[in-house]
């Protein structure tokens, strides 16, 4: 159970920093809301996952999904759709997050 928490938590943290990037110096309060929540809510499952995982392994995942969450929120949902000429790039930023 303390995988799948964590795992939740590297997704919401993707969330809270896409939630920061769109507020445009907060004037629009629903991504600034939406981050802030987002943020709690990732520490707060990260810390509950802690209980039964070694922090050492617990913060690589949290990291390792949260990367390539922000890179998919990216490139499907906020600038542009994902190219082939992307790819190369998205793997190595998993790659190097597992490394």
């Amino acid at each position: 159970m303390s995988w799948f928490i964590l795992f939740i938590a590297g997704i919401l943290e993707a969330g809270w920093l896409v939630g920061i990037q769109k507020p445009e110096s907060f004037s629009k309060i629903l991504y600034a809301t939406f981050a802030v929540f987002s943020m709690a809510l990732s520490l707060i499952l990260f810390s509950m996952a802690l209980k039964g995982i070694p922090i050492s392994h617990a913060y690589l995942v949290w990291l390792t999904v949260g990367a390539p969450s922000i890179s998919i929120i990216n490139n499907y949902f906020l600038i542009n759709h994902f190219q082939s000429t992307n790819y190369p790039d998205f793997c190595r930023c998993c790659w190097f997050d597992v490394c």
